[in-house]
């Protein structure tokens, strides 16, 4: 049997009850050369001490010679469950071989030092391992509450940062750089973005990077989140992804308000816009629940959705209406995109209206607004329709020009 051991982050105080009275009663210690200090004398095992170079190879062999004597203790930094030699070991000897002691990982002390929860928190390493795709650990970083990364060798940490910076998003998240958390010479620098982490400031021998996005790009004015809607050039746009512009955004929240604590459906989330602006209106109490057909609409939707720091109150699900509708009973519902079967689909999301709740279309077609008052105004007596023109200015010299959008009908309808 293999026992393998969190230690913690190298001082005795960190280290568990169940883990000192597992390395005080081993009978053979495996352990690298810094958990060997941590130790210290404090056990009458035989001492095996691990390469400092390739011990995630070495490990394996060394077990398999020492196994065949009997039970082996493993001793390893930090939490066997992150990032340490359990996985390699527990892979290739069986569960059934293998038993765990948990220890503190640097994750929970770094959360501890931030006063943050890392519940939810998405992570990755650096430390010994190639570089991974850049790209997923920004999705990583736009759709969890925070992203933390064990970066690599001292000497490179600011070389990794450098790498990271390479990606917009993951540049202007917020960051935390944290040295040799839980030990003596522990050093934590806190900055508005990771390209402001001076990572050379302060060396030690373990690196551990926690980011958070941002809500808005810094420096864009136009995609402040303090008043108004949020502009449409803050969101990311693909060919053939339909977007709900700032105009019909704002009249649409306005006409589905108040929205504080509520419970909405949406039908057809496109970009994402009008999900973004729906899940803002809900505040931390209320949620969406959206639909969407295509795939790409959706996971466009769902990365807006997650940089804008709404992840945790929208639920967006792949399929299309009426078939696929999210379960539930709803205070609020608007309709953006439907298809052919729009009155199937208006029956649909009327069905799971509370009563006093709202339901709103945006139409840009004579047919699709006829059809929807046909089937509103037969619903219920408190049905309405505006038609918008709406322009926006541009600078032109001293003067400005006004440029037209296209015509939208806003359709509602009180159950």
């Amino acid at each position: 049997m293999i026992t393998i051991v969190g230690v913690g982050p190298g001082e005795r105080e960190y280290m568990t009850q169940q883990a000192v009275s597992a390395v005080k009663n081993a009978r053979v210690l495996l352990a690298g050369g810094r958990v060997l200090e941590a130790i210290g004398s404090d056990t009458g095992a035989r001492l095996v001490e691990l390469p400092a170079d390739g011990m995630a190879e070495a490990v394996v062999g060394i077990l398999e010679r020492e196994t065949r004597r009997g039970d082996v203790t493993l001793a390893v930094s930090g939490d066997p469950g992150f990032y340490s030699l359990a996985r390699r070991v527990t892979a290739h000897f069986g569960r059934d071989e293998v038993t765990s002691i948990p220890g503190v990982s640097c994750v929970q002390i770094m959360a501890a030092r931030l006063r943050k929860s890392w519940a939810g928190v998405s992570s990755a390493t650096l430390h010994g391992r190639a570089r991974p795709d850049i790209r997923s650990l920004s999705s990583k970083l736009l759709s969890s509450p925070a992203l933390v990364l064990l970066l690599g060798e001292p000497g490179k940490v600011a070389e990794d940062i450098g790498w990271l910076c390479s990606d917009e998003r993951v540049k202007e998240a917020k960051a935390a750089l944290g040295w040799d958390l839980g030990l003596p010479g522990e050093r934590i620098t806190e900055a508005a973005t990771l390209a402001e982490i001076d990572a050379e400031a302060r060396g030690g021998r373990l690196a551990l990077l926690w980011l958070e996005k941002n809500r808005a790009p810094r420096g864009d004015e136009s995609g402040g989140w303090t008043r108004g809607v949020v502009a449409d050039e803050w969101f990311e746009r693909e060919e053939g992804v339909p977007m709900t512009k700032s105009f019909s955004r704002a009249v649409a929240v306005s006409l589905l308000s108040p929205l504080e604590g509520a419970r909405i459906l949406e039908i057809g989330s496109g970009t994402g816009a009008m999900t973004v602006e729906l899940a803002r209106a809900a505040g931390e109490y209320g949620r969406v629940s959206g639909v969407e057909s295509s795939r790409t609409a959706l996971e466009l939707a769902r990365r807006n959705v997650a940089r804008a720091g709404f992840t945790d109150r929208t639920y967006l699900t792949e399929g299309r209406a009426p078939e696929t509708m999210p379960e539930g009973r709803y205070d609020a519902a608007f309709v953006g995109g439907h298809g052919e079967r729009l009155e199937d689909v208006l029956s649909a999301v009327w069905e799971r209206l509370e009563s006093g709740g709202r339901m709103l279309l945006t139409s840009i077609t004579p047919q699709t607004t006829s059809k929807a008052l046909k089937y509103i105004g037969g619903a219920t007596p408190a049905a309405c329709v505006w038609r918008a023109h709406s322009s926006y200015g541009r600078k032109a010299g001293d003067d400005w020009l006004m440029l037209g959008n296209n015509p939208v009908d806003f359709i509602w309808g009180d159950k």
